[in-house]
């Protein structure tokens, strides 16, 4: 069913597009029940890109989510994130830089809806998400003179609020450890008048091992390259214990 869904949704052509990217997405968590419908989590990940041949980021996680009835939750948290930027020139191509590390801190809050018909979990997930990117200074170095070091390159601050609108369906197989989903994500960037930023789509099935310990497995496509991650294929795999 989910797969069905998802098949509707995929843009066509999207798996044979030029200069796409790929990448691989790691994660591990946990997750504690404080009080009744109150839960709170820690999360890690770790992002390659360029055919796996470069790291993309890795980040660090916590949030907390409540129930407020069975149709509704509510959640927020925040990130801290590491990414590797790419070098570039500068100067007409006189100078250039390498690859550097930035930190960015992120802030989201989101409410999701859900509806269950025959075992099958219809949600739509509205999360704002705000990003401040740090300022940070790259070495800087002559291409003409023999790696000449020259003057810092300065990398301003920038800040960026995105709305994220998120439409899933998830399959509860009957006595099996497999449910099977897929979603449609759309990205509208609300510092530039709430246009179309990109859009994503994954497939993918969670595991459930036992009570406490899970997995989620998936494909994911996005469309269009932005500051915060380069467009093309994605293979995500993420484990979360319980407790």
């Amino acid at each position: 069913m989910a797969f069905c869904v998802l098949l509707a949704l995929w843009p066509a052509g999207s798996l044979l597009a030029q200069g796409d990217d790929f990448g691989l997405w790691l994660s591990a968590g946990v997750k504690k029940r404080v009080l009744p419908g109150l839960d709170a989590t820690v999360e890690g990940e770790f992002r390659t890109r360029d055919g796996l041949g470069s790291v993309d980021r890795w980040s660090l996680a916590a949030g907390a989510a409540y129930r407020v009835c069975p149709y509704l939750k509510v959640d927020a948290g925040y990130t801290f994130i590491d990414s590797n930027r790419e070098g570039g020139v500068t100067g007409g191509g006189n100078n250039y830089y390498n690859d550097y590390w930035s930190a960015r801190h992120r802030v989201t809050a989101s409410l999701t809806g859900r509806y269950v018909w025959n075992r099958v979990e219809f949600s739509l997930r509205e999360r704002y998400q705000y990003t401040h990117r740090a300022a940070t200074s790259v070495h800087k170095y002559s291409a003409s003179s023999g790696a000449q070091k020259k003057s810092d390159k300065e990398v301003a601050a920038k800040s960026t609020s995105v709305l994220r609108s998120r439409l899933e369906v998830q399959w509860d197989i009957r006595k099996s450890p497999f449910s099977p989903y897929a979603s449609c994500e759309l990205y509208h960037n609300l510092s530039g008048g709430r246009s179309l930023a990109k859009t994503r789509w994954t497939v993918g099935t969670e595991y459930k091992i036992n009570k406490r310990h899970g997995l989620d497995v998936f494909y994911r496509y996005q469309n269009r390259a932005d500051d915060d991650e380069q467009d093309g294929h994605v293979v995500g795999a993420g484990y979360q214990f319980k407790f």
